[in-house]
C-alpha cells in the first residue's frame, strides 16, 4: 500500500490529480491510497507529528501556508527523509526555493497526463529501491575497539586530519583511526564525492559550489581543490537533476 496525499488550494485541480492517481492504480495494478488537502495548514496538522504518507503531490502558490513553508517542515523531520515530494505548479520561478527542501519532481500546469504518470513511477520506484537499499546505506567505522553505524543522512562531511578521520554529522564529531581513501570506498553513495585532499562532502548539505570553495546548508565554508573542481561541478549538477527529475 502506497500512501499518497495530495495538496492544493484549487478544488477542480485537487480532483483533476486525484483522477490521474486513480487512472495510474489501474494502469499499474498499484495499491494506492489518496487524501486530498485543500490547505497548506491542513496538511501541516496531518504530518505535524510524523507523516503517514510516502509521497506527496502539492501545489506551491497557496492561500496562508505555501507549498514550500509545508515541505520545509516536512524535511524539518528526517524521518521523512524518504517521503517522495513532487511539486504540481505554474510557478516555475521557485525551483532554486525547493532545491532545499529536496523534492523528488516538479511537474508544470496544465499537467500533461503522461509527464505526471512518469514522475508517479519513478517515485514509487526510489521509494522501493530506497526502503530495500536503507539497511544498506551505513557507514561502518571502528572507535576505541566497538563498531559504531552512522546513517548517510546524518553525514555532513568527512575530515582528514593526520592519520585520523574527524566525521562531522548533524549532532556530533566523531574522530577514528582511518584514511578518506579507504572511507570514500565505504561511500558508495552518489551524494558523496572526494572535494579536497583533506575533505569528503555530502551534496545533501551542500548550498552552493564556486571554483574555490563549498558552501553548506549550516553557512561553514570547505575549500575544493583545483584538481577537483570540474568533477565536482559535474557531479553536483548530476546531482541536483536526479533530485529534481
Amino acid at each position: 500500500m502506497i500512501r499518497i496525499a495530495i495538496c492544493d488550494d484549487d478544488f477542480e485541480m485537487a480532483e483533476q490529480i486525484e483522477n490521474l492517481v486513480d487512472s495510474f492504480q489501474q494502469k499499474h495494478a498499484e495499491e494506492i491510497e489518496t487524501d486530498i488537502f485543500y490547505s497548506g495548514e491542513k496538511l501541516r496538522e496531518e504530518i505535524k507529528q510524523s507523516c503517514p504518507y510516502e509521497i506527496m503531490l502539492m501545489d506551491i502558490e497557496m492561500k496562508g501556508l505555501n507549498g514550500v513553508d509545508v515541505g520545509h517542515m516536512l524535511r524539518a523531520d528526517e524521518n521523512n527523509d524518504l517521503v517522495q515530494l513532487i511539486y504540481i505548479s505554474s510557478h516555475e520561478k521557485y525551483h532554486m526555493q525547493l532545491f532545499d527542501v529536496q523534492p523528488s519532481g516538479f511537474i508544470s500546469k496544465p499537467i500533461q497526463p503522461d509527464l505526471f504518470e512518469r514522475k508517479l513511477v519513478s517515485a514509487i520506484q526510489k521509494i522501493k529501491r530506497r526502503s530495500k537499499d536503507n539497511r544498506r546505506r551505513l557507514l561502518r567505522l571502528q572507535q576505541k575497539g566497538s563498531e559504531s553505524l552512522i546513517p548517510f543522512k546524518d553525514i555532513i562531511y568527512l575530515e582528514s586530519n593526520s592519520r585520523k578521520i574527524i566525521l562531522h554529522t548533524k549532532t556530533e564529531q566523531i574522530e577514528y583511526y582511518s584514511t578518506l581513501n579507504k572511507e570514500n570506498e565505504k561511500l558508495f553513495s552518489d551524494e558523496f564525492i572526494r572535494t579536497h585532499q583533506s575533505y569528503i562532502i555530502n551534496f545533501y548539505h551542500v548550498k552552493q559550489i564556486t571554483s574555490k570553495k563549498i558552501v553548506l546548508l549550516n553557512g561553514l565554508e570547505l575549500p575544493i581543490s583545483e584538481r577537483y573542481v570540474a568533477s565536482v561541478k559535474k557531479s553536483y549538477l548530476t546531482f541536483r537533476g536526479n533530485l529534481i527529475g
